[in-house]
């Protein structure tokens, strides 16, 4: 886990208004925030669209090169990027900060909001189910939807290799970026709206989180309703191991943001399904139910073994496995042990920043989880 600069923004515009100014835009608080580079690839595993089935061993090695453009992190301390990091390709510098800019913005939203049960990139929905999440069709959208539980949190993401703005709180990028966002936050009443902006450097990273108002509350219209009651009928819970089942209580105490919710979470858990069935074999030491495997993260100067990155998917189904008792083991093994871990539903990331046998990663790995 490394440390990033987070700041707060309330986006306030005012009524009619089809720009956002300067003013419009409120410092709300500011402060340090921890960020996982595990829980940075996990997120990316799950919410980039991958087109068709999803090929666990080609998004491991995907993945792992973000890693050998960054510095170990460590608790208490500025995420940053290598040395190596300029003497790279653009397109790969900018696949690296879009990477870390998702895992940013995952982290800020559940700062913010709390943990999310699913996430998802809106391009890598069925059809049936971008319309539903209020976005489908539109040129201008934020593409990332989080499953909260009682909401749905439409947010986006950018990633850039500069300094965050120097001369005032936020950039002229930002501003036209949040003003194209301002028709469509007034468009629809059923996503909470974030957009975050993530700065990387070589000493420091920074983190800008960008919230509009609150949806006003819409009364649930009997189309919408019976989008949802189709989605639910063509995903039902049953196709989709650890998902949450609905009952017509369930229904009714949920409402529709939590009706979509549930969609989202099944649809994740769809993909979490589709890794495992393209998973290599056990992973050493760590056993049933994990299947993936540990691929070399080199040194960009090839002087010595940077790092080794594992992505896991569980045969076992759905768990919640940020607990109050193995955060702080996970924690420790961060600090202590170089060994940042992050599970949640059914998969796992862990990256060894001293690449040990991969037998006893697996079991240290296996300790902390429980």
């Amino acid at each position: 886990m490394g440390q990033v600069r987070f700041r707060q923004f309330d986006v306030v515009p005012r009524p009619k208004a089809r720009s956002i100014r300067a003013d419009d835009i409120i410092l709300r608080a500011e402060e340090l925030l921890e960020v996982s580079l595990a829980a940075t690839i996990r997120s990316n595993a799950l919410a980039v669209p991958y087109g068709g089935h999803k090929l666990m061993r080609l998004v491991t090695r995907e993945l792992a090169l973000v890693l050998t453009l960054f510095s170990r992190d460590h608790v208490g301390e500025p995420l940053t990027r290598h040395a190596a990091f300029a003497d790279s390709s653009s397109h790969i510098r900018r696949f690296t900060t879009e990477v870390v800019a998702l895992g940013a913005l995952a982290a800020a939203v559940e700062k913010v909001h709390g943990p999310a049960r699913g996430i998802a990139h809106l391009d890598a929905l069925p059809a049936d189910l971008q319309h539903i999440y209020a976005g489908g069709g539109r040129r201008v959208r934020p593409e990332f939807r989080f499953a909260l539980p009682a909401q749905v949190v439409a947010g986006e993401c950018h990633g850039r290799d500069a300094r965050e703005p120097q001369k005032a709180l936020t950039a002229a990028l930002q501003r036209r970026r949040l003003g194209e966002l301002l028709a469509w936050s007034r468009s629809q009443r059923t996503d909470q709206l974030c957009m975050a902006w993530t700065w990387v450097q070589p000493a420091s990273t920074t983190v800008d989180l960008f919230s509009f108002p609150s949806p006003a509350s819409a009364p649930s219209s009997s189309r919408r309703m019976a989008e949802l009651r189709r989605a639910l009928s063509a995903h039902p819970a049953e196709l989709f191991e650890g998902s949450p089942s609905l009952s017509k209580e369930v229904a009714v105490r949920a409402g529709e943001a939590g009706l979509r919710g549930i969609l989202l979470e099944r649809f994740t858990t769809e993909v979490e399904r589709q890794y495992l069935e393209t998973a290599p074999g056990l992973v050493p030491g760590l056993g049933e139910p994990w299947r993936g495997e540990w691929v070399d993260v080199p040194s960009p100067y090839g002087d010595a073994l940077a790092a080794r990155m594992l992505f896991a998917v569980s045969s076992a189904g759905s768990r919640n496995w940020r607990t109050d008792e193995t955060r702080p083991r996970m924690a420790r093994a961060a600090a202590v042990d170089a060994l940042d871990i992050d599970a949640g539903g059914r998969t796992l990331v862990a990256i060894d920043w001293q690449p040990r046998n991969p037998q006893d990663a697996g079991e240290r790995i296996r300790e902390v989880l429980g």
